[in-house]
């Protein structure tokens, strides 16, 4: 190569590191997923670094398109990055069927969170397994028809809103019915009942706790 095309290939090089460095930012994104309740990191979530999609078939960038994939490692951390972009909307996102989604720490939820180009985001998430609870009632002394049972759901840490607070269950009679395993967040759940046998009503209270991939059993018994 003679030194005039040297040159050239040089300055056109410069050119257009120039224009990258003008127009575009590189994107460094790092974080750890993991279960609130353990502290443990969760591997193996898919992440999506992506960018609003502009060409002449989407012209307002409604579309997306994807810069880099990655999964978490063995202890739930991530890294992705990036060389260059010169577009205004850089996001990430993750997604898995196997937890409940608790959302990014500093944002305070589980849509994508939005990225400053040129600098380095660190972004945590939190996502807790799945469980089920079987919830069995029993009247072991019925009186009559006339027997009743409220029972209440107080909430609990992480919950994945299976139940709504409050009044979930109202029944009357001799009852003895374990209901079919509910699938539901791991974590603790808070139950009290109200049972009314001859016009007196007892209150009763019961915390459980679901394990992942376990079922617990809430014995409503009264």
């Amino acid at each position: 190569m003679c030194f005039i095309e040297r040159t050239f290939f040089s300055i056109l090089c410069l050119l257009l590191l120039s224009t990258c460095t003008k127009f575009g930012k590189n994107v460094y994104v790092d974080g750890r997923i993991y279960n609130p309740i353990t502290g443990e990191g969760i591997p193996n979530i898919p992440i999506r670094l992506y960018r609003s999609k502009l060409d002449s078939k989407d012209p307002l960038g409604t579309d997306s398109k994807t810069l880099q994939t990655t999964t978490t490692d063995a202890n739930g951390y991530y890294k992705v990055e990036h060389l260059s972009t010169p577009f205004n909307q850089v996001s990430i996102r993750l997604n898995s069927l196997d937890y409940y989604p608790i959302g990014w720490v500093d944002f305070g939820n589980t849509n994508a969170a939005g990225v400053k180009k040129g600098k380095r985001n660190h972004f945590d998430y939190q996502m807790v397994p799945y469980g089920k609870i079987i919830i069995y009632i029993k009247n072991n002394s019925c009186v009559d028809s006339n027997d009743n049972v409220k029972l209440y759901f107080d909430g609990g840490p992480y919950d994945s809103n299976v139940f709504h607070k409050g009044l979930i269950i109202n029944l009357d009679g001799c009852i003895d019915s374990p209901d079919p395993p509910i699938k539901i967040s791991s974590g603790y759940k808070y139950f009290h009942w109200e049972a009314t046998k001859n016009n007196v009503t007892t209150t009763y209270y019961d915390t459980v706790f679901v394990n992942e991939n376990q079922t617990t059993t809430l014995n409503v018994f009264y």
